[in-house]
């Protein structure tokens, strides 16, 4: 998240040497997360997407 908020376009300055970065991944599924723009849940140290999240905890 530091990246995306020291590079999207609503800062006046932004980094111009990001540092690089391990994508999140699900710890379910293994699909890589957005963190800035899509629905996930954490455990611990452990991360979850939208779809394994509903999967875990389905609505009642």
């Amino acid at each position: 998240m530091y990246v995306y908020f020291g590079t999207n376009e609503y800062n006046f300055e932004k980094l111009t040497n990001p540092p690089t970065y391990e994508p999140t991944k699900c710890s379910r599924c293994g699909k890589v997360i957005v963190l800035s723009e899509e629905g996930y849940s954490m455990k611990g140290s452990e991360y979850w997407c939208e779809k394994c999240t509903g999967a875990v905890f389905p609505r009642f």
